[in-house]
């Protein structure tokens, strides 16, 4: 099944809910002795997004959840970054890294990313 950009842009401003992206800006260094990362510091982006479950194949159990079947849709409509790797999306009671970027595009103009996103 294929989407025009429009339609993404559109689920997500229809259905979708505030959420906070969460990029790291900086990693800060790590300590040998605890095992712990000091130093870093984190700057939150606030988006509006819409989650969906995932799947290559046909599933009808819809009771059934895994992990690596859920995406997230992020409407690029006035978001001043892009969604990246090993970024959170927090929201919804959770919060969840980001592990592949897809960009939508509409010409040169960025609509949506769908993020595949994990636990």
């Amino acid at each position: 099944m294929s989407f025009r950009s429009y339609d993404l842009l559109k689920l997500v401003e229809d259905y979708g809910q505030e959420a906070t992206l969460r990029k790291v800006t900086t990693f800060g260094s790590y300590d040998t002795t605890t095992g712990s990362v000091s130093g870093s510091a984190t700057t939150n982006y606030s988006i509006k997004c819409y989650f969906y479950n995932y799947d290559n194949g046909l599933n009808l159990n819809t009771d059934l959840v895994r992990k690596v079947s859920r995406k997230c849709l992020v409407a690029a409509k006035g978001l001043a970054v892009v969604p990246d790797e090993e970024d959170l999306i927090v929201g919804f009671n959770e919060s969840v890294r980001i592990n592949s970027v897809v960009s939508i595009f509409s010409g040169t103009t960025a609509i949506c990313y769908i993020c595949d996103v994990r636990e």
